[in-house]
């Protein structure tokens, strides 16, 4: 699940590279006006914040490198 908010330029990036690397479809996408569940998931509103296998990652950076190595 990857938490992301359309007017933010970091989760944009994020989701470029889910585009390049073709693979957007292979991702749930819930935008932030599902605050109230990442709340509950993560204990804050920050995006974007991937959820693999129960574990969250919250930068930018982090999440398209882990995207990269898993989807290359």
């Amino acid at each position: 699940e990857l938490y992301y908010y359309e007017a933010c330029g970091f989760s944009q990036a994020v989701l470029n590279t889910l585009r390049n690397l073709k693979v957007l479809d292979q991702v749930e996408l819930k935008d932030i006006r599902f605050e109230a569940e990442l709340i509950e998931r993560t204990g804050n509103k920050t995006v974007p914040c991937l959820v693999v296998e129960g574990k969250t990652m919250k930068e930018s950076e982090t999440i398209k490198k882990y995207l990269v190595s898993r989807f290359l």
